[in-house]
């Protein structure tokens, strides 16, 4: 009887047991589903949010190009404040619209650039203001070249890769290359681009270690004194850029870079969409031409806006930091 009664205590308490492991599963099953479904509901706002950021910039720009025909760094594309707080949903948006065309275009070392030799020598310049590691130049230079055997450099990468020897699709591609590590693309990112190889370099907009990449004899001074002049209202064409007595002394020296401009058509707008206790970023690169604004490409993985080194509105700000990678 005793054996008995043991016996069916055990079954009960196995009963028990089940369905405790039951209810917890359908617990757990729960709040999965209702963890998902405020996901899907969050990323469906944030995406939307995201697309109206986009088109807010695309007006912006369409607008600029229609009222002027420079770009310069005290425009309103760059001065605007880009802070939106959101009443329903509770959240904020923040975004950030940063010129590409006043950096070093990468793909000017490019073969289908038009002075691959002179952007060599203005990389190796921007590396060495900088203080990158001016091996990084050379790598890339064999990079885009088919017939320098760069290949066999990356044979014992896990996996291993090769060389596409096309221009750059974003500047993130230069961490292939073994010259360059976390720490130094870090320092390099805000200087850099990947745009078409075409693409002019817009003095309006460029930093002073960019301005002095243009050619070897535009010292610090020069640069400084260049950034200085356009002040508030930029240059207004490319010989009111070349008035400088060094261009005079240096005119029968090329430039590094020759392509010049005051005016742009690549921007990068970084979006960050906050709702509650999630947060969804997006970089854009949008592309302005005859007054028409595209979207090209969208990179979720940035966390933080990618700025250029010594603009003078957003210098001072801190509610946004230059990308790092990790």
């Amino acid at each position: 009887m005793i054996a008995q009664r043991g016996i069916a205590l055990l079954q009960v308490l196995l009963i028990f047991a089940l369905l405790s492991i039951v209810a917890v599963n359908l617990q757990l099953g729960q709040r999965l589903n209702i963890e998902r479904a405020q996901q899907s509901l969050f990323y469906s706002q944030a995406t939307t949010l995201l697309d109206s950021a986009e088109a807010i910039a695309k007006v912006g720009l369409t607008l600029d190009a229609q009222n002027s025909k420079t770009d310069h760094l005290y425009e309103l594309w760059n001065v605007s404040e880009g802070i939106f707080p959101l009443t329903e949903p509770k959240g904020i948006i923040e975004t950030e619209l940063n010129d590409l065309q006043g950096r070093f275009n990468l793909n000017w070392m490019s073969m289908q650039s038009a002075n691959r030799e002179g952007a060599l020598i203005a990389f190796k310049r921007l590396l060495s203001l900088v203080g990158a590691n001016a091996e990084i130049a050379d790598e890339l230079n064999m990079w885009f070249d088919q017939d320098s055997g760069a290949d066999y450099f990356y044979l014992d990468k896990i996996p291993t890769y090769a060389p596409s020897y096309y221009p750059l699709a974003d500047i993130s591609e230069l961490r292939l290359l073994n010259a360059i590590d976390v720490e130094q693309y870090d320092k390099l990112a805000p200087y850099i681009s990947a745009l078409p190889p075409e693409s002019a370099l817009n003095v309006n907009t460029a930093p002073i270690e960019v301005l002095q990449s243009i050619a070897t004899f535009i010292d610090q001074d020069t640069a400084n004194q260049m950034v200085t002049d356009r002040g508030e209202s930029g240059f207004k064409n490319v010989d009111d850029f070349k008035k400088y007595p060094v261009f005079t002394i240096n005119q029968d020296k090329s430039l590094n870079i020759s392509e010049l401009s005051v005016s742009s058509q690549w921007f990068e707008l970084y979006t960050s969409v906050t709702i509650e206790d999630r947060t969804l970023t997006q970089q854009s690169l949008l592309s302005r031409n005859n007054q028409q604004v595209i979207v090209v490409t969208r990179n979720r993985s940035a966390q933080a806006a990618n700025r250029a080194p010594g603009d003078p509105i957003k210098s001072g700000s801190s509610n946004q930091g230059n990308v790092k990678v990790e």
